[in-house]
């Protein structure tokens, strides 16, 4: 299982209020809600949910090896909000993965207020651990979580024009420096929309992705492919991700193999000595 750390007392102030995210939440559209509820879901359905630590355990004496592994979630997961991050779907393809895989904290941050479709998104998925910073305080914040696990996770979340605050830069090279595992959100993706141009579902797909670029003409780069018809041979698209109506809202993003640690023993087998059979 993973360990279950403390978060540091000074953290608490920073929480934003409370009626942020239920203003967020009455305010966006029950049909917008309930897409980022079926990108859950999905998730879901995609990784079951894994049940804390993990040991295999394997011996032969035809091969003349024993090993055994082991696997745990990370301790924490720290995502950075750059500024004008504003895309629930990326946000939830990157973060529910780590619910899954049992993370022990997942904290959200940024140095600017979320917005509402954002506030919406950590909402719907349970992530409550999201904190407003200043600039002095995100050194801070990654000591203290170091300190208390060095098996941490860093998901990084550009803005629209790809750039991170200098704090927020700081510390993704602190954490490259420490060799820390790290994700990193690709701003402005190509999108194919297959939906007719003004539809209800290319609206879906602005608020989702307001800082993408939608395509209408199947492109090398496009990162997704959005599609009217129920069912598509992906063979036709590959390697973009494909999804069908009423599941704009799902987005590829890290496994949750990103969020777990493992680590393996491994010896020969030893013969038993010969009193040991009398």
């Amino acid at each position: 299982m993973s360990m279950n750390i403390e978060l540091p007392d000074w953290l608490d102030a920073c929480r934003p209020d409370d009626a942020l995210y239920a203003d967020a939440y009455e305010g966006t559209p029950a049909e917008l809600r309930a897409l980022l509820k079926t990108a859950i879901a999905f998730a879901f359905h995609r990784w079951p949910a894994m049940d804390g630590e993990a040991r295999l355990a394997r011996r032969s004496g035809r091969s003349g090896f024993s090993h055994e592994e082991l696997r745990r979630p990370a301790s924490w997961a720290l995502a950075l909000l750059g500024p004008g991050f504003a895309s629930p779907a990326r946000l939830l393809a990157a973060l529910v993965p780590a619910v899954i895989a049992g993370a022990g904290r997942i904290l959200v941050v940024s140095e600017a207020p979320f917005p509402p479709a954002v506030c919406t998104a950590l909402e719907l998925a349970g992530l409550e651990d999201s904190f407003l910073l200043h600039a002095e305080q995100m050194p801070g914040l990654y000591e203290d979580l170091r300190a208390a696990s060095p098996d941490g996770r860093l998901v990084a979340f550009p803005g629209a024009d790809g750039s991170f605050t200098p704090a927020q830069q700081e510390l993704l090279h602190a954490a490259a420096l420490d060799g820390l595992p790290r994700f990193r959100d690709l701003p402005c993706p190509r999108i194919l929309s297959l939906h007719a141009e003004a539809s209800e579902a290319e609206a879906r797909l602005r608020w989702l992705q307001p800082d993408a670029e939608l395509l209408r003409e199947a492109a090398p780069d496009v990162r997704a492919v959005f599609t009217p018809l129920a069912e598509a041979s992906p063979a036709a698209y590959f390697p973009a991700f494909l999804c069908g109506p009423g599941m704009e809202a799902c987005w590829p993003g890290p496994s949750p193999d990103f969020y777990t640690t493992s680590s393996c023993s491994a010896f020969f087998v030893q013969e038993p000595a010969l009193e040991d059979l009398s």
